[in-house]
């Protein structure tokens, strides 16, 4: 009896129009624009308008999905939607208000949280739903961050993510898809690292109750950098490499078989980093963080897309999807291209 699969049927993008460029950063966060353009290696990013919002970018890569993988919104079964930042609301569904968007009136929708791991995990938790369900038969995995606006640049404690940027990517899977199978999935989480990244502001233990309040605490604060540095050099690159490496080992291949490996976006030095300690060359990723900057649970997907759309991912090719989140967590998705 041959096992039943689930691929990859299509990926669809969305990027806002505006741009913020390293000059501009450089001004905000009144430091040389050498540690943007060399230090980071970032040259702009992405950025929405005021009024342009997580869930109209969503529905904007949602559709963009559907229509390459030639099917209508009413063939969608389940809408997972899978932001690492602020919802156009505090409580409130994005999933629902895309499914009811873009149409898709025969999909559950639900939110998927687990910051830039969250498109690997929305994948992996659809994949094994429609193989549980005989009813189900088609998935949209939906990524969609305006983390631009959760920045304080003045903060230069948390110039690590000053890379953060705006869009969104959507992928359709489908069940009995042969090709873009989806193998294996693999995540660890050390919450150790926990509390270094927040904000702590309109959560129930800094509600918003008057408005004199701490406006810093409206911002991503990164809590002791030093000590996440000397904590992250100790787990960083091993976490990659063991969800990698066990992600590989669940679908029967090994490291040396990867064709391709996307990751989430990170400042140059640290991405170099990951490509050589699992033996792999820079020609084997897509670097989109000097033009697109840092989307969130987007990279994966987007890098993919990119790297479709230029030829690069071939028949046959083995490709990886691994990302690092705060919390902190990191997660690898083996994906089959036939």
């Amino acid at each position: 009896m041959t096992k039943e699969t689930v691929g990859i049927k299509s990926i669809g993008y969305y990027l806002p129009a505006g741009t913020l460029t390293s000059t501009e950063m450089s001004k905000l966060a009144n430091l040389p624009e050498i540690v943007f353009t060399e230090k980071i290696g970032i040259q702009q990013k992405p950025v929405a308008d005021e009024d342009e919002h997580p869930s109209d970018m969503g529905i904007k890569a949602a559709l963009s999905a559907i229509e390459q993988a030639e099917i209508t919104a009413k063939d969608i079964d389940v809408i997972a939607y899978c932001g690492a930042g602020d919802y156009d609301y505090r409580f409130w569904s994005p999933a629902a208000k895309i499914q009811h968007q873009i149409g898709a009136e025969n999909a559950c929708a639900f939110e998927v949280r687990n910051f830039c791991n969250g498109g690997n995990l929305g994948i992996h938790l659809c994949r094994n739903m429609l193989l549980a369900d005989p009813d189900l038969t088609y998935a949209l995995v939906i990524c969609s961050d305006k983390l631009s606006t959760l920045l304080n640049y003045s903060d230069l404690d948390s110039l690590s993510t000053f890379i953060f940027a705006d869009g969104a990517a959507a992928a359709v899977l489908k069940k009995g898809e042969l090709s873009n199978q989806i193998l294996a999935y693999h995540a660890i989480t050390n919450g150790k690292m926990a509390d270094y990244l927040k904000i702590p502001l309109a959560g129930t233990k800094f509600p918003i109750e008057d408005n004199n309040f701490d406006q810093n605490l409206n911002y991503l604060q990164v809590v002791d950098p030093k000590e996440l540095d000397t904590i992250l050099s100790k787990v960083y690159l091993e976490n990659y490499g063991k969800v990698i490496h066990k992600s590989l080992e669940k679908s029967s291949y090994s490291i040396n078989d990867v064709d391709f490996l996307f990751t989430n976006q990170v400042k140059k030095s640290l991405s170099k980093q990951i490509i050589e300690s699992l033996g792999l060359t820079m020609e084997q990723t897509f670097v989109s963080l000097p033009k697109y900057g840092h989307l969130g649970a987007v990279d994966t997907l987007f890098c993919l897309s990119k790297s479709l759309e230029k030829n690069q991912v071939k028949p046959n090719s083995l490709v990886v999807l691994a990302s690092s989140a705060a919390g902190f967590s990191w997660a690898a998705l083996t994906v089959k291209y036939s």
